[in-house]
């Protein structure tokens, strides 16, 4: 008998039906694409942040809590405003995703870890996942695109 298991993938954030991984050199770029963005995530949203505090819709500390937010992802019970703000400066961060997966997914077709269409599908996720993408890239380990 063939059975095809489903697992449920977060995909920054969002819930999606997947298949398990191809292959572990899948899981790993994805892996790496993941670790590239959270890293980069403090420094896209700090702009945004800091306007914010600027404009009044949140305090210093509030400012403080949200970056160690985008660092270090927890349970932390925002404020409205703050909330609003977490929301802009992810929908930058996944607005910037494919630029940042880019060169890590083209390195991984030129070494043959992932087909053209494999690189395709991820840049296509990437640019329609919702903007609390950062959360799954610290919580949970890659799934497969296929």
């Amino acid at each position: 008998m063939n059975e095809t298991r489903h697992a449920r993938l977060v995909v920054f954030g969002s819930v999606a039906a997947a298949r398990p991984p191809a292959t572990p050199a899948v899981g790993a770029v994805l892996e790496r694409v993941y670790d590239s963005i959270a890293a980069s995530a403090p420094a896209i949203a700090a702009p945004i942040i800091d306007r914010a505090v600027d404009e009044g819709r949140i305090t210093r500390v509030e400012r403080h809590e949200l970056l160690r937010e985008l660092r270090d992802p927890g349970t932390v019970d925002f404020s409205h405003g703050a909330r609003s703000v977490l929301r802009e400066a992810l929908a930058a961060v996944r607005r910037a995703a494919p630029a940042i997966a880019m060169p890590i997914l083209d390195d991984a077709v030129d070494q043959e870890r992932l087909t053209a269409a494999q690189e395709r599908r991820i840049l296509e996720r990437l640019r329609i996942s919702p903007a609390t993408a950062l959360r799954a890239a610290t919580a949970q380990p890659a799934g497969s695109v296929s």
